[in-house]
């Protein structure tokens, strides 16, 4: 049986007012959502989208597991709350969030691993000595670096870095990516908001979570890392590491 232990860290940064970034920390699920929208309007986004994730597919998996499939029902569910909250409220019309999550669930008798995206919150994912990230971001750069436009480095000063192609809440229905992953004993993975990967860099990504073995020390770390590099935006960080259970 798999275990699955996180630690978690947020913080609202050294420019912004509010923090509008969630987070959730459910084993065996965890979340990070990113909101957008004025008068708070971000804020309530994000909140309500996880808030509708954990109702959708519930505080505990039933007997045998969750399924991937559940797991992108409920953030379509948690899409549509958005939205109609946005729609009930004048004060949050155009407001939206985005979100990823991983949950730990049972394939074909095996644990596994399945992570759901939305927007530019990432989940990366250590394993031995490499580091990727297993989400695509939902972007207008990153749409220009896949059909090689810009470089990558460009991306990072691109005038329409911030212009996001998908998000929860904008419509009523969204396209929800998402992909399973095997587990093996010490991976870690790393689910975190753009304030963290627009000013981390990868490879400092990586580095924090091979020097630090507790996940708690690791996710404070890296947000404190993102504000020493400029705190631009909110930062929130999860951090899971695949342990044995009894």
């Amino acid at each position: 049986m798999t275990r699955l232990v996180a630690g978690s860290a947020t913080d609202v940064g050294l420019v912004r007012a509010v923090n509008q970034d969630h987070m959730l920390v459910a084993e065996p699920l965890f979340a990070v959502a990113d909101g957008m929208g004025g008068h708070a309007a971000g804020e309530v986004a994000s909140e309500t989208a996880l808030d509708a994730l954990l109702g959708a597919i519930g505080a505990a998996p039933p007997e045998g597991g969750w399924t991937a499939a559940e797991l992108g029902d409920a953030v379509r569910a948690a899409n549509r709350a958005v939205w109609e909250e946005a729609q009930a409220n004048p004060d949050f019309r155009g407001m939206g969030t985005t979100l990823t999550a991983l949950a730990l669930i049972r394939d074909g008798g095996a644990d596994r691993l399945a992570v759901a995206n939305v927007g530019d919150s990432r989940t990366y994912r250590l394993r031995g000595e490499q580091f990727q990230q297993l989400t695509v971001d939902h972007s207008l750069v990153a749409e220009l670096v896949a059909e090689g436009q810009i470089r990558p480095d460009e991306a990072e000063t691109h005038p329409q870095r911030h212009v996001l192609t998908r998000a929860l809440g904008v419509y009523p229905e969204v396209e929800v990516d998402v992909l399973l992953t095997d587990l093996q004993l010490g991976d870690r993975f790393v689910l975190c908001s753009d304030g963290l990967s627009r000013e981390v860099s990868d490879a400092q990504i990586a580095s924090v979570l091979r020097r630090l073995a507790d996940a708690t020390d690791a996710a404070r770390e890296l947000v404190a890392m993102a504000k020493l590099h400029g705190g631009s935006d909110n930062v929130t960080v999860v951090v899971v590491d695949v342990g044995e259970g009894d």
